[in-house]
């Protein structure tokens, strides 16, 4: 028997070219207003260079008291809202991403 494993698959209207997705990576890539260091859209961009890839990004905290992690991603203020989306629209182009819940959600 063959594996699947690098065979395509549908997830909902989602058409990925294999059955392997990257898990995140720049958790801890932020700077002390929680604003992703401009190595995220790189290492993004990398990884999204071949079309049909799934890239989980990391839980991104709501609030500057949800998560109480250094260095996290936030996405509440102006700031690291234009960050993210100057990450977005180049990646969308060549995949597609799975967004987790934030790091405090998780702890209930």
């Amino acid at each position: 028997m063959s594996s699947k494993l690098f065979h395509p698959i549908k997830l909902g209207d989602v058409a990925l070219q294999y059955r392997v997705a990257l898990a995140p990576l720049s958790r801890f890539r932020a700077n002390e207003k929680h604003i992703p260091l401009p190595t995220v859209k790189e290492m993004y961009a990398q990884r999204a260079s071949t079309p049909g890839t799934l890239l989980i990004s990391e839980a991104t905290l709501i609030h500057g008291r949800a998560g109480g992690y250094a260095y996290a991603p936030g996405i509440w203020s102006d700031e690291q809202i234009a960050e993210w989306k100057e990450r977005y629209p180049s990646l969308r182009k060549a995949t597609r991403f799975v967004s987790l819940p934030s790091p405090s959600f998780m702890d209930y």
